[in-house]
């Protein structure tokens, strides 16, 4: 059984019957290591692997927020370079999945942020980043957050190239809606997990 944990980006995988899908209601990267997170993404990933079994694939899908909403703010309100951000995010995100490796008896993969999205400022937050700072961010954290994985021996799901224009944004065909990457990169996670495990 392949678990995918995440975000509403890990929705994509849902109408796949290779596929179960779990993930509370807008968790982040930064937050899965918080047990006092409003997602209680950290309690939901801990029933999820009460119910894996050995052997199962368990594959995150989480830092799409963190790149679109709060790194770019966080770089402000702290007075720190986004990178520094970054590197503190996936550190920390990082820690729970080699956790969950190291105690568990299942496959552990992590899926890359996907590009820039089109979505504005729906939540009205202070610091919003524009779409090319945004798209940066996003570049930024897909090369720390695979320099991580390799680093510690953990598969590394590459999508963003196949899916990012000339500037670091979501190429048109392949937007679900103006936050989300279509279904069509479903196969092409398949074929790399099939070549991790």
């Amino acid at each position: 059984m392949n678990w995918v944990f995440g975000d509403s980006h890990a929705g994509k995988f849902g109408g796949d019957d290779r596929f179960k899908l779990v993930g509370p209601p807008a968790p982040t990267a930064w937050g899965l290591a918080s047990e006092k997170a409003k997602s209680e993404s950290l309690f939901m990933l801990q029933m999820m692997l009460h119910f894996a079994e050995d052997g199962d694939t368990v594959l995150f899908v989480l830092g799409e927020i963190d790149c679109r909403v709060h790194i770019y703010r966080q770089s402000i309100i702290q007075k720190r370079e986004a990178n520094e951000i970054i590197f503190d995010v996936v550190e920390r995100y990082g820690r729970v999945v080699k956790d969950v490796r190291d105690h568990n008896p299942v496959n552990v993969a992590v899926l890359d942020v996907p590009p820039a999205v089109k979505q504005p400022n729906v939540y009205m937050v202070d610091y919003y980043g524009t779409r090319d700072q945004r798209a940066e961010i996003a570049r930024r954290f897909n090369i720390v957050l695979r320099d991580w994985c390799e680093k510690n021996e953990i598969c590394f799901i590459e999508i963003y190239d196949r899916l990012t224009d000339e500037r670091g944004w979501l190429k048109d065909e392949y937007a679900e809606d103006e936050v989300h990457v279509s279904g069509f990169v479903v196969p092409f996670v398949v074929q790399q997990l099939e070549q991790c495990f």
